[in-house]
């Protein structure tokens, strides 16, 4: 029998950002690491605008009242 499988995490705002960023920024520079691209998109988060990266904070948020839909009794 297998044990009953954990909802996942709601996003943040910098998970969201990197899911959108990673494609690009791989299809570019097929040569990075994960850790390489990992750190150029975490120098790319710094340097965002706060207008952008609240954006990001609002799209987070809209995640996590899906989430909070899909999983009413979700406690982390």
């Amino acid at each position: 029998m297998q044990p009953e499988k954990r909802p996942p995490r709601p996003p943040n705002a910098f998970i969201l950002y990197r899911r959108a960023k990673q494609p690009a920024i791989l299809a570019a520079h097929r040569n990075l690491t994960n850790a390489e691209i990992s750190r150029f998109i975490s120098s790319c988060w710094k340097s965002e605008t706060d207008e952008e990266r609240l954006a990001w904070e609002r799209y987070a948020d809209q995640k996590k009242l899906e989430h909070m839909q899909a999983y009413p009794n979700y406690v982390y």
